[in-house]
């Protein structure tokens, strides 16, 4: 990526491009370790002629491809060939990439051959954002490293808004083919790989939790996703209900809004560092909408944290940018593609049922009472 060049102005950025990039897709590159996870490993694609998602009624094969997407499926397709650990989960969220921007194309061609209008109109009628602003770059470069020179954010200035409009049009592109695939518009022909995971094996060291003795959960915690604050509400309210039995660790996952989301990530470990975990993250849940509009430092004064101790840690940042680069690893993993999601159990619970799957798994040990049955729209990964 060119935005990870190696500089002199990008060796002040720290942790920058190891941290913030790394949510900046529909999926998570790199390889992991085999002993933590056991995959299914049926194979996902053998032939040309097999269907790779359904665009209403019809399915779609690698052949039927346009051009430019048919390049880069061949170029998943070998990476599946290479990547031997997670090489069948990576290959399914590629195509499920690849669906959602055929999608797109699919539907723009026909609405400007309908209105004559510009294909740019056309996809801002679709795809609704607003354009990112120097500020905004600004609160990345500051949040992914506080530390950073000042003098440093002008040359990169530009990068980083081209950077977050990426982003914002991947937001808008997922928001709006969710709303078809519920429809019953698409869907992702190919079986999704599933892992079993053993916590026991993973390293959740130095991640937040507020809850005493071994984990036996993992949150992925985006505070600004759609449902994730209803969601976190209720798994709130239930840890509070039933203290001990439920003892999760949260895993900061700043991948919508990164501008701000960044900052709260690490707010929240520097909060943990200092044994005010739980009452930062309450006070970030209280926000609700607002929580945008509120600064990292007032979210600990509200936590009553020394506040000389954690713009210490802000400023230092020591051991954050390991941690989060640790919270994006688990999420690869795990095969995360959606938010809110919990690991419980060794499985991944995700998606619109997140809470009434949850329910059961937790029932079926006799563990817990009926989860608040809330279902909030998620946003997929």
């Amino acid at each position: 990526m060119v935005l990870c060049r190696k500089s002199a102005v990008w060796g002040a950025l720290g942790g920058l491009c190891s941290t913030v990039l790394a949510w900046g897709s529909l999926h998570f590159l790199g390889k992991t370790e085999t002993a933590h996870s056991k995959f299914v490993t049926d194979s996902l694609y053998s032939n040309p002629d097999q269907a790779l998602f359904a665009y209403r009624g019809q399915t779609i094969n690698a052949t039927q491809l346009p051009s430019e997407l048919k390049n880069k499926f061949e170029k998943a397709l070998t990476a599946r060939t290479q990547i031997r650990r997670d090489a069948d989960l990576q290959f399914y969220k590629e195509v499920d990439k690849l669906a959602r921007f055929y999608v797109l194309e699919k539907t723009i061609a026909a609405q400007t051959a309908a209105t004559q209008k510009p294909v740019s109109e056309v996809e801002a009628e679709f795809l609704e954002r607003e354009e990112a602003t120097a500020d905004d770059a600004r609160m990345l470069y500051e949040a992914s490293d506080p530390s950073a020179p000042r003098e440093g954010f002008l040359p990169v200035r530009t990068q980083l808004v081209n950077y977050l409009n990426e982003v914002r049009r991947r937001e808008s592109l997922e928001k709006w083919s969710n709303g078809l695939k519920a429809k019953g518009e698409w869907s992702v022909e190919l079986r999704r790989p599933e892992a079993t995971l053993n916590l026991s094996e993973l390293n959740l060291d130095g991640l937040p939790s507020d809850a005493k003795g071994t984990p036996n959960a993992i949150v992925f915690v985006d505070y600004f996703c759609e449902g994730c604050v209803p969601f976190l509400v209720d798994f709130a309210s239930r840890m509070e209900a039933n203290r001990g039995e439920l003892r999760p660790v949260y895993v900061p996952f700043p991948y919508t809004q990164p501008e701000v989301s960044m900052a709260l990530a690490r707010g929240s470990l520097c909060a943990n560092q200092l044994g005010g975990f739980s009452a930062f993250h309450m006070a970030a849940l209280t926000k609700g909408e607002l929580l945008s509009e509120v600064s990292v430092f007032e979210l600990a004064r509200q936590a009553e944290i020394k506040m000389s101790e954690f713009r210490s840690c802000w400023r230092r940042g020591e051991g954050l940018a390991e941690l989060l680069g640790r919270a994006q690893n688990l999420a690869r993993l795990t095969g995360l593609m959606q938010t809110p999601a919990v690991v419980y159990g060794g499985q991944l619970f995700e998606g619109p049922n997140l809470l009434n799957s949850l329910d059961k798994a937790i029932a079926s040990g006799g563990q817990l009472d009926k989860l608040t049955k809330r279902e909030p729209d998620n946003k997929s990964r």
